[in-house]
């Protein structure tokens, strides 16, 4: 090693004897902490952007802006997915209430929920979502479903029009409108407009509804609007982002739930699940450091993970592994400082491995002795 040492000491001081004027200064190779921090947060966005995770795309642009405020292309990105971001929110408000006039809540509410992903100060789904019943209905009808009944048929009874069947379906806070059992209790909303007689036959014993007053009907609606649980949105939003495969945007909202409550097992479950999905991502991506941090960060959720503490070790070991040979590489090369860079990678996680320490020590010597040289030539002779 040390002949190669020296052979790197005579042939970079030989270049440098030949082409170094008094004028000349070393070109610097390190980024300094902020271009380094710059560059991690722009390269996150774009890859959050690529993967349609837009929110944690926007934070890291403005991570980026932190750093550097008057760079133009961070700056431009930011404006270009602020505006994407709403005119996307904008689009799922629009076809969940679309979803509504069809009596298809369940797939309205996912669409509301994702409005809310996005910009999770929109009042309109989330008062759609919280508004599972119609307030401030005086009274109602309870129909006892019988065989072949369906929504539109009993809106066809009760008010002479079919095409209002979504305003049973929504007061009984049924998600999926097309789905009745025999023997279930309806509620038929007065709102509605009930077609006349009616009201006059509960008083039949052979009725097959009745009339509720305020009095009778406990669970009524009251002039307040229904309280809505945003504990309940977040973790619903959290689940549905994750079968959309968006798992950084997933774990925002699981974190909004343990927040209110730590031990929420559905939240855990899922934040556990989402790290452990994004930590393989960068495995198979060979970007081991982090995806060893990912996989601790399942440990928070899940201690006994046997597979993620043998992920953590081999991350870890790849890691190491191919820093040190970039280090070998570039020094052989005769890129000392890329050298340097590379081996500075692996004794911030293992001080120990592979005499790291002694290779960065024997790269800055020769370093030092190229730039005595440089200085040797760049002085004038004395006369």
């Amino acid at each position: 090693m040390d002949k190669r040492l020296i052979g790197i000491i005579v042939a970079v001081g030989t270049a440098l004897i030949g082409c170094v004027t008094p004028a000349t200064k070393a070109p610097e190779t390190r980024l300094s902490l902020e271009q380094e921090l710059f560059s991690r947060y722009m390269s996150k966005a774009q890859n959050f952007e690529k993967q349609g995770e837009l929110i944690s795309a926007l934070e890291n642009y403005k991570l980026a802006l932190t750093i550097n405020p008057e760079d133009k292309v961070a700056e431009q990105s930011r404006l270009r997915l602020k505006k994407e971001i709403l005119g996307s929110a904008e689009a799922h408000h629009r076809m969940g209430l679309k979803l509504t006039s069809q009596a298809r809540y369940k797939e309205a509410r996912n669409q509301f929920l994702m409005a809310l992903a996005l910009r999770p100060d929109y009042p309109e789904p989330l008062k759609e979502i919280g508004a599972k019943k119609l307030p401030n209905l005086k009274n109602h009808i309870i129909h006892k479903v019988k065989p072949g009944d369906t929504l539109s048929k009993l809106a066809q009874l009760y008010y002479e029009d079919f095409k209002k069947f979504p305003l049973i379906a929504k007061y009984n806070g049924l998600e999926d409108a097309t789905q009745l059992r025999a023997g279930q209790e309806i509620r038929i909303p007065r709102e509605g407009g009930l077609k006349d007689g009616v009201a006059e036959e509960k008083d039949s014993p052979e009725s097959v509804h009745t009339m509720i007053s305020d009095d009778q009907d406990e669970n009524r609606e009251t002039d307040d609007e229904p309280p809505i649980d945003q504990v309940a949105i977040y973790r619903d939003l959290g689940v549905n982002l994750f079968m959309e495969g968006k798992y950084q945007a997933a774990l925002i909202e699981f974190e909004k739930v343990l927040k209110t409550d730590p031990d929420d097992k559905m939240a855990i479950e899922f934040s556990y699940r989402s790290h452990y999905q994004i930590a393989l991502s960068l495995f198979k991506k060979k970007d081991y450091l982090s995806a060893k941090n990912q996989f601790t960060s399942c440990l928070q959720y899940k201690a006994n993970c046997q597979k993620c503490h043998a992920y953590i070790q081999k991350s870890e070991d790849f890691y190491k592994e191919v820093h040190y040979r970039k280090g070998i590489q570039y020094f052989e090369a005769e890129k000392l400082d890329d050298a340097i860079n590379e081996w500075e990678l692996v004794s911030a996680v293992d001080p120990d491995y592979r005499r790291t320490k002694y290779l960065i020590q024997k790269a800055e010597t020769i370093l030092k002795k190229i730039e005595e040289i440089k200085k040797g030539q760049s002085t004038p002779a004395n006369k």
